[in-house]
């Protein structure tokens, strides 16, 4: 084989390899059409700090999707993409190792999902505190995100999508139940539940926020989500996060009667003690490349 011929197959190879990752993190494949968001959500959380100055005791619960490595290829995709998880629920890892860092330089004290549903229900909170969690849990949390986690002793908290483990989700390559496993064994890890098989929408609304599923089905995917979770962790899972934040009224009834201690939703908010209910409808904020700013100011704020 010639040079030049012996160049052509290296760019060729390089260009399938390239479409090949471009696939995975746009999620183009066939038929899919990405599901498109009724709204603009304002995710910056512009004067967060100055509107909650007077709250002096409360808990920020922190939502990350993806923890994107940098490199060019991750950078292309974003660029071309319309899938806003690229483009609004990711965090870079340079970005999120130095949000780790800060929290750690600062001392702010980080809370499990038991330690956050006990001071709750005790009504004790004291002092500023975070929570952090993540959903869906793509293979970005164990090779970018857990590291640094374990390193800085922080305890978080993931919700498993548990019918949809290992495959791809909406451009998202979903980890593994070996990974998953592998992370629920660290000290500090809490497994939650993300559904068995109602994470998407129908006329761009969370399929649970809409009267596409009956209660009998809610009710039979909540029971298959544990049981997974019981035959491949070995686990009892007590927490539960609503599919992009939606609650159902009925099901989380339902959740809260048998096995549910904790249900998360995405609505910005900070834990307090006044809030009622506060256990079926816990805030968080959804962390991207930017806004972390405006959390830290409320944070180190006397």
């Amino acid at each position: 084989m010639t040079k030049r011929n012996r160049l052509l197959v290296f760019l060729l190879i390089c260009v399938m390899l390239g479409t090949g990752v471009l696939m995975i993190f746009t999620g183009l494949k066939p038929n899919y059409q990405p599901d498109m968001v009724a709204k603009k959500v304002d995710y910056t959380y512009r004067d967060f700090a100055a509107k909650h100055a007077d709250i002096k005791d409360g808990v920020i619960v922190l939502a990350y999707h993806r923890i994107l490595k940098d490199n060019q290829v991750v950078n292309f995709a974003q660029r071309v993409s319309k899938n806003p998880q690229l483009q609004e629920y990711n965090v870079s890892q340079a970005v999120f190792n130095a949000q780790m860092a800060w929290l750690k330089q600062e001392r702010i004290s980080v809370w499990s999902s038991d330690e956050l549903l006990a001071h709750i229900k005790a009504k004790d909170i004291k002092g500023k505190h975070v929570v952090i969690t993540f959903d869906d849990i793509d293979t970005t949390l164990p090779r970018n995100a857990a590291n640094v986690l374990f390193e800085k002793q922080f305890p978080f908290t993931f919700f498993v999508i548990t019918g949809q483990v290992g495959k791809n989700l909406d451009g998202e390559q979903l980890a593994s139940w070996p990974e998953i496993a592998k992370l629920s064994q660290r000290p500090g890890v809490t497994v939650g539940l993300h559904t068995n098989d109602l994470h998407y929408q129908v006329n761009n609304q969370p399929v649970l926020a809409t009267h596409q599923v009956s209660q009998r089905d809610m009710i039979k995917d909540y029971k298959q989500s544990r049981t997974k979770i019981k035959a491949q962790l070995n686990r009892q899972p007590n927490v539960f996060a609503y599919p992009y934040g939606r609650a159902n009224k009925t099901l989380t009834r339902y959740m809260m009667t048998y096995g549910v201690k904790g249900i998360y939703l995405l609505e910005p908010g900070i834990v307090t003690n006044d809030a009622q209910r506060m256990q079926q409808q816990i805030p968080r904020f959804i962390i991207t490349d930017q806004n972390f700013k405006q959390l830290q100011d409320w944070l180190v704020m006397k």
